[in-house]
Formats: C-alpha cells, sequence, structure tokens
C-alpha cells in the first residue's frame, strides 16, 4: 500500500530511503504531472526574482546607459548616425566601451576590443565569449530607426510584462529537458538494477528518476535565488547518485522480505 504522496516528496526526496522504496514499488505511472507542479512552483520565485532585477535595472541604472544612444537609422540595410564615429557608449560603472558603432570602416570586428557588440555599416557583431561572436546582417532590412526615448519604452515594457511572458516558456522548456533527463537516467537505472542484483520495471524507473532530479531542481532554485552557484556537473552526479540510494534502498528491503520469509518456512 502507498505510504506517501507528492506532498511528502520534495522534502523528503533528500533523504528518505523509505520513500524511494514506497515510490519505487508503490506508486503508479511515471511522476510526470508531480514534475510539471515542482517546476511551476519553483519557476514562480525565480520570475520574482528576475522582475525585480529588471525594475531594479531600469529604475537605477538603464538611463545612464540609455542616454547615449544617438538616433539610429537603417535604410535599405544601411546603418547611419549623425554623431562622429567611432561612437562609443560606455559603461558608467567600468568606463569600458559597451557598444561601438562606427560605419565607417576603421572598425571591422571586436578583435582587441572590450567592447560587446559593434554595429557596422551593414551588421551588428555580438561577442559571446572571448573566443566567439555572432554577426547579424542587416542587408534584409529596409527601413528602421531607434533612438534613446524608444529604447527607454521598450524597457518599461518589459519592466511590466517580460518575466510573465518569460514564465511559461522557461516552464516549458525546463519540463521538456527534465522528462528527457527522467528518460535517461531511467535507462542508467536498469544498469544500477542490475549491479544491485534487483528488478524494476522501466516505469518504475522513471519514477524514481524523477524524485532523484527533485532535490538538484529545489537547490538549483534556492541558489538562483541566492545569485550562487556550483559547477553544473555536480547536479547529474547528485541526481544519478540519489537515483542508486533509492534502487539500493529497494534491492536491500527486497534481500530483508526473501530472509525474512525463508525464516518464516525454517520455522514452518
Amino acid at each position: 500500500m502507498k505510504r506517501y504522496s507528492i506532498l511528502h516528496l520534495p522534502a523528503l526526496s533528500f533523504f528518505s530511503k523509505d520513500l524511494y522504496v514506497d515510490i519505487g514499488l508503490n506508486w503508479k505511472g511515471v511522476n510526470f504531472l508531480y514534475l510539471l507542479l515542482l517546476l511551476a512552483v519553483c519557476w514562480i520565485p525565480t520570475m520574482i526574482k528576475v522582475h525585480h532585477d529588471i525594475a531594479d535595472f531600469v529604475d537605477n541604472d538603464a538611463s545612464a546607459i540609455v542616454n547615449q544612444v544617438p538616433e539610429i537609422t537603417i535604410t535599405d540595410g544601411q546603418v547611419s548616425i549623425e554623431e562622429p564615429q567611432p561612437y562609443y557608449i560606455i559603461d558608467p560603472d567600468s568606463n569600458e566601451p559597451l557598444v561601438i558603432i562606427d560605419t565607417t570602416g576603421q572598425i571591422e570586428s571586436l578583435d582587441d576590443m572590450d567592447a560587446l557588440c559593434l554595429l557596422t555599416g551593414n551588421k551588428i557583431i555580438i561577442e559571446k565569449s572571448e573566443f566567439e561572436s555572432t554577426t547579424f546582417d542587416l542587408s534584409g532590412v529596409e527601413e528602421f530607426a531607434v533612438d534613446s526615448e524608444r529604447i527607454t519604452g521598450w524597457l518599461h515594457t518589459a519592466r511590466k510584462f517580460l518575466a510573465v511572458v518569460m514564465y511559461p516558456l522557461a516552464l516549458l522548456g525546463s519540463y521538456v529537458y527534465r522528462i528527457v533527463q527522467a528518460l535517461i537516467y531511467a535507462v542508467i537505472g536498469l544498469l544500477f538494477a542490475s549491479l544491485c542484483k534487483t528488478t524494476l520495471s522501466y516505469t518504475a524507473l522513471i519514477r524514481l528518476a524523477v524524485a532523484a532530479v527533485t532535490p538538484c531542481i529545489i537547490v538549483g532554485t534556492i541558489l538562483s535565488l541566492t545569485d550562487s552557484s556550483i559547477p553544473w556537473f555536480l547536479y547529474p552526479m547528485a541526481a544519478l547518485a540519489y537515483l542508486f540510494f533509492a534502487i539500493k534502498s529497494i534491492a536491500g528491503m527486497a534481500e530483508v522480505h526473501e530472509q525474512t520469509h525463508m525464516m518464516q518456512q525454517n520455522l514452518d
């Protein structure tokens, strides 16, 4: 008979051998509804933090950067501004350039530049890392104009609605990712079950995999709220360790039952 419910799972998944045994032997299904509910709850405080971070940036920091943006016009793929070039948008905290605008051809790449973005006469180059950048061709843009006032309007719209828009997208993306993760971990669980000399159905292993990633989801959420982090590889290692712990617990329970049954037969 089932002893625990999904209400017990988030807390007890961190330590309870009995919970994992109950999930593996007595629960039904694959726990994907529970997984969706867990992710839905965990994304709420994350999105609240995102909303507050955006609001703080818009209210306190954005104007110092946005007010530097000149009127930029793109006509038939050609960028133009009225200011002398190269034109630099400076980070007010570090006094380093964030964006360089140069339609004259003097600067063609971000090599040896500290800036994160370069706008040339017909393309945008954005630095992704120290060794990689992404280029967007503007030749297909017929007519577009932007200035500091327009960007300020966009930021105020984002301040109100970005977190709300991001929530379902983040939830869906993480849900698909966690389902795939659980399916893969369940396959690894077959190997763990063989090592522990026990037999579990693939469905039961999926349930256990979902339970095993629960502590990782909760810890990851808490760390993100405190702007802390741990090396990414520790999460799958911890989840697989919990899965092995679950399967080992079930194998141990089965062994105890078998020994008890043999003793009962001897007594009879």
